[in-house]
């Protein structure tokens, strides 16, 4: 009986950390810590849940208590983000600032955002995306507009 209480106890821990999202997995060639900077370069891949970030260098902000408030993905940006309503998005660009707090994402500079499994894309040189999908707002530059294309969900009759 004590074995079986035991292995319970080691399965449903593992059960919890596999769907915990505050668990984040970061895997790079260097990682280099200052203060409440750390600054993670070489092949950056970020895990949070099913959410996930590459890009060539990750800088993350801190809070006194080492609790992460932003991340800035700079060079070869790509990332892929479920939203609270079950959307996935994927994206690029060449600069990325997530804010924890706000769940908002900040593409710069050649951004592009689609969602999966349907046309609905953004283009620009600045998006800014809710990570619930609440909103987005797009700004383009005068030689290459912002550019939104979308389907008109049909009500059902």
């Amino acid at each position: 009986m004590r074995i079986l209480y035991i292995s319970m106890c080691i399965i449903m821990t593992n059960l919890a950390y596999a769907i915990k999202p505050d668990i984040i997995d970061i895997v790079a060639q260097n990682f280099q810590s200052v203060g409440n900077t750390t600054t993670i370069t070489g092949d950056v891949d970020i895990k949070k849940g099913s959410d996930r970030l590459f890009s060539d260098k990750v800088i993350v902000y801190t809070d006194k208590a080492r609790k992460p408030i932003r991340y800035e993905a700079i060079g070869n940006v790509r990332f892929s983000i479920i939203t609270s309503d079950k959307r996935e998005l994927k994206g690029k660009a060449n600069r990325l600032i997530y804010y924890v707090k706000q769940n908002e994402y900040r593409l710069y500079d050649n951004a592009f955002v689609e969602e999966i499994g349907k046309p609905n894309v953004l283009k620009g040189d600045e998006i800014v995306l809710s990570g619930n999908g609440d909103y987005a707002n797009i700004v383009g530059k005068k030689r290459t507009p912002a550019r939104v294309t979308f389907t008109l969900d049909k009500d059902e009759e």
